[in-house]
């Protein structure tokens, strides 16, 4: 179970709109017809127009409180307090069992100030319970189902784009003044630095990847086949304009731009899709929304690998 939950797991967040109600609304709906027909905790004594008021009650706490936990986590990862490279599953799981917990807190005050109900550590028990009784089973079963579909998904969807690309896992990493065509030899780009007046210049093919970190970017490179990195306050969209003529260079996530032609390996977990580079450890994640085209960037870069 620890190792289950230590799994890479996809943050729906990311791409969570806030003007969409879809989720909570699913959520309140899905309360609204348990206790309405199911009619649990010896709900069936009630009168049927008690039971749907209250049941109506009950159901639009959760699709509100639902609404809140999500724009609030929703701003924690704009602010990268959380990364979706880190979440797994026992982090996604736990944000479950606290949306419960809230989502019991205010079923608590609902049931003192709405439906005057004492407000006893006994009754707040009883109704803290039974929240966490209807949520926990749907709430923590969607979360395995999903990561076990998901990596099951993406795992075989990799090993197909792999098979149909016929990638050597031994690729060879080029040095910067051999095996290069007349159109790439001898041809340097600029990096500039907001923080300082003279520009890092650089040879495109030598780049491997470059990475956003908050207002900085770090460009990972090879000088004489020895990969170094350098850390230069500028942004990443700065970056793929200035790469914009080398079609080998592929924005994947929103976070990396990448050097395809160092590509050996793809693999995929419940998150996506995983790159790996010749030579470096570091795994490249794909954004999701990039899924469909990945395939035929890989195909296209091992097309052109012979003029590299």
């Amino acid at each position: 179970m620890i190792k289950i939950l230590k799994q890479p797991y996809p943050s729906n967040l990311i791409q969570f709109d806030i003007s969409s109600n879809s989720t909570s609304l699913v959520a309140g709906i899905s309360v609204f017809f348990i206790l309405s027909l199911l009619r649990p905790f010896g709900l069936e004594v009630f009168p049927i127009g008690i039971l749907l008021k209250n049941a109506f009650i009950f159901g639009l706490v959760t699709a509100a409180a639902v609404r809140l936990n999500l724009i609030m986590f929703k701003y924690l990862f704009d602010k990268n307090v959380f990364r979706e490279e880190d979440w797994t599953v026992g982090n996604e799981a736990a944000t479950q069992v606290w949306i419960l917990v809230f989502i019991g807190i205010l079923n608590t005050l609902v049931h003192h100030y709405f439906l005057n109900c004492p407000l006893t550590p006994l009754t707040f028990l009883d109704v803290f319970g039974k929240t966490i009784i209807v949520g926990i089973f749907p709430s923590l079963s969607f979360v395995f189902i999903r990561q076990y579909r998901l990596l099951k998904m993406y795992s075989a969807n990799a090993e197909a784009i792999e098979a149909k690309l016929s990638i050597d896992d031994e690729v060879v990493i080029l040095s910067n003044d051999a095996n290069r065509t007349n159109e790439t030899s001898n041809t340097s780009i600029s990096f500039s630095d907001e923080n300082v007046e003279d520009a890092f210049m650089l040879d495109p093919t030598s780049i491997r990847y470059i990475v956003a970190a908050d207002n900085y970017i770090r460009i990972l490179y090879a000088e004489e086949d020895i990969l170094k990195s350098i850390l230069l306050r500028n942004t990443l969209k700065n970056a793929e304009e200035i790469l914009i003529g080398y079609n080998y260079f592929y924005r994947c996530h929103r976070s990396y731009l990448i050097n395809l032609h160092f590509v050996k390996h793809i693999s995929g977990n419940a998150q996506g899709y995983k790159l790996h580079l010749a030579g470096i450890e570091e795994l490249i994640p794909v954004s999701r929304s990039l899924n469909a085209e990945i395939g035929e960037k890989l195909s296209h870069s091992q097309k052109g690998k012979s003029s590299f």
